[in-house]
């Protein structure tokens, strides 16, 4: 449903959806942990029921994209849903297109025993092989336990906490700088660009001890 010349930015919300989150979820912390009485962390955990009720509230109101209403044969639908994704009257060569691509994906048979075909297997091993190593990275230790690991290196609770805050701002501010060049230097470049920077990094942490 993106229009093209944003496709890449408007994919990226998600995760600029995540950093936020991660954000705010840091000054929360941050913020409860002023509070007296031994119940912060009740607060902290509470306060996570928010963006929940709001992600649920937005469901009611999420639109079909046209390829769900073609597939379950709203094809008037999907036209009409088309119009008002790209503000003109006349889809009908975007639809045929959409139609067609149904009606091929319907033709397929065994798509699961064709993912493991050797002219797909390059497809398939950089789909597994990317988030594995992601994770191998550490980097989810790091968001989801860096007050934590700020305390082991010396600093007192507040420091901990604020530096947290710190660390979530940064990932913020990246994520809007690759919402603001994806779609001018493309995902991959960004992606080679990002794991270059990784790849320095975990050196030169290995190199520091």
């Amino acid at each position: 449903m993106a229009p093209t010349k944003i496709r890449g930015a408007l994919n990226m919300c998600f995760q600029l959806a995540i950093t936020i989150g991660i954000f705010a979820a840091n000054l929360v912390n941050y913020g409860t942990s002023k509070i007296n009485g031994g119940y912060c962390w009740r607060i902290s955990l509470a306060l996570a029921a928010v963006p929940a009720i709001i992600m649920l509230a937005g469901t009611l109101f999420l639109p079909d994209t046209p390829n769900s209403l073609i597939e379950r044969g709203h094809k008037e639908k999907a036209k009409a849903m088309l119009q008002k994704i790209t503000g003109v009257t006349n889809v009908d060569e975007e639809l045929q297109d959409l139609v067609d691509a149904s009606e091929a994906s319907k033709q397929v048979k065994h798509p699961w025993a064709n993912i493991l075909e050797k002219k797909y297997r390059p497809q398939l091993v950089m789909s597994i092989a990317i988030p594995l190593f992601q994770q191998f990275t550490g980097i989810n230790i790091i968001m989801f336990y860096a007050p934590v690991l700020f305390k082991t290196l010396g600093f007192g609770d507040d420091a901990s906490l604020m530096s947290a805050v710190i660390s979530g701002l940064v990932n913020v501010i990246a994520t809007f700088v690759s919402i603001a060049t994806v779609d001018k230097f493309g995902r991959r470049a960004l992606f080679l660009e990002g794991g270059t920077q990784m790849f320095i990094c975990q050196v030169t942490k290995q190199g520091s001890y």
